[in-house]
């Protein structure tokens, strides 16, 4: 059975947990492919100041979710039934912890979002055409795989969860993943003495450092095959 990870922000959770497992767990399972769903629910009590939607609690809630396991997918409601915090923040906000995973925006008013989204605009107001423009930035910057009808989500969640196309990247750290409690201790000083878990969070994010321990593993790896077709 192959396992994949999926997190889903929706404020409609209970009823996404139920089309979830209709419509893309179990089809998945027939497969073998085991897909364990991670919900946050934005209208938890518990991730709101003053009545409204705190984006470092969210935030915070994202991380705990994620923390120590590869997400292959995310999926993500426009609407959040929040006027401070829409899907878009999220998705910027997941960027900054997982800048390569594949994420999916989707609303039930499709429509009425892109409305919301050149609302305003007038082809003789300079004004209206910046922030319309500033919208239409922020959301291809934020790298979104596409833009669904809420109703259109199973089948292309289900196309990308049975696709077996894990980079090198990937396996290796699937691989750091499975003993996040161990200590790093050799070959590269900079992450002596941090945990596994913390090494990996390193190269998810593509950190400066991150990336320059991959490469240097990549470099000894090499070296290491080198010596062994010399010595033979």
């Amino acid at each position: 059975m192959i396992n994949k990870n999926c997190l889903l922000i929706d404020d409609e959770a209970s009823v996404q947990k139920r089309v979830f497992e209709q419509f893309v767990s179990t089809p998945l399972r027939a497969q073998g492919i085991n897909v364990n769903l991670l919900i946050v629910d934005p209208t938890d009590k518990d991730l709101h100041s003053e009545e409204k939607l705190d984006k470092e609690k969210l935030k915070e809630a994202i991380i705990k979710k994620i923390d120590g396991k590869k997400i292959d997918l995310v999926g993500c409601d426009y609407e959040l039934s929040s006027d401070v915090v829409n899907g878009v923040d999220v998705v910027q906000m997941i960027r900054g912890l997982r800048s390569k995973v594949k994420i999916f925006l989707y609303s039930g008013k499709f429509e009425k979002i892109l409305g919301d989204i050149l609302s305003g605009y007038r082809e003789d107001d300079a004004a209206s055409k910046t922030i319309c423009l500033d919208k239409i930035k922020k959301i291809y910057g934020s790298r979104i795989e596409d833009f669904l009808e809420r109703n259109d989500y199973p089948a292309r969640f289900i196309g990308v969860l049975k696709k077996n196309d894990e980079s090198i990247d990937d396996i290796f750290l699937k691989k750091i993943r499975e003993y996040n409690e161990y200590e790093f201790k050799s070959c590269f000083p900079q992450f002596e003495g941090k945990s596994l878990l913390e090494v990996a969070n390193e190269i998810e994010k593509e950190t400066h450092l991150g990336q320059k321990f991959v490469d240097e593993l990549i470099e000894q790896t090499i070296a290491y095959l080198i010596k062994t077709n010399e010595e033979e």
